[in-house]
């Protein structure tokens, strides 16, 4: 069975597939918060839908990088998520934008120059569970 291409989320259901992509996003399970955080993306009330689209983007890169062992493709995720999760900083959803974008920089950085020690693995960082919707 294919899933719903637009569900119709409640704010419970959505706000559970947020806190279920940050956190298997911080257990490194990058493709799955990738696919938690579509559904949203993909979901009748998607917004902000740039951030969900930044979210998923940044999981999609590090998927590529950890998993897949892609040398080509993160980088262009990076800055095409760079884009869209900018204008949401400091934060947004409860979400720490700011971090998550130091991160990702760290990444473009060691991607543009693999001499650099390899950076950590990120999380996303939660300022504000009762603002994660």
């Amino acid at each position: 069975m294919r899933p719903d291409l637009h569900p119709d989320l409640t704010p419970s259901q959505r706000r559970d597939l947020v806190r279920l992509g940050v956190d298997q996003f911080n257990r490194g399970e990058f493709y799955e918060a990738h696919e938690s955080w579509e559904e949203v993306w993909r979901s009748t009330r998607p917004e902000p839908r740039p951030l969900f689209q930044g979210l998923i983007q940044v999981a999609a890169a590090l998927h590529m990088i950890r998993d897949l062992h892609r040398e080509r493709g993160p980088g262009q995720t990076f800055a095409k998520a760079r884009e869209r999760l900018a204008p949401y900083a400091p934060a947004a959803c409860g979400l720490d934008v700011d971090d998550l974008l130091v991160h990702v920089g760290r990444w473009q950085e060691w991607l543009e120059d693999r001499e650099r020690e390899m950076p950590g693995w990120p999380s996303v960082r939660v300022v504000d569970w009762e603002a994660l919707e």
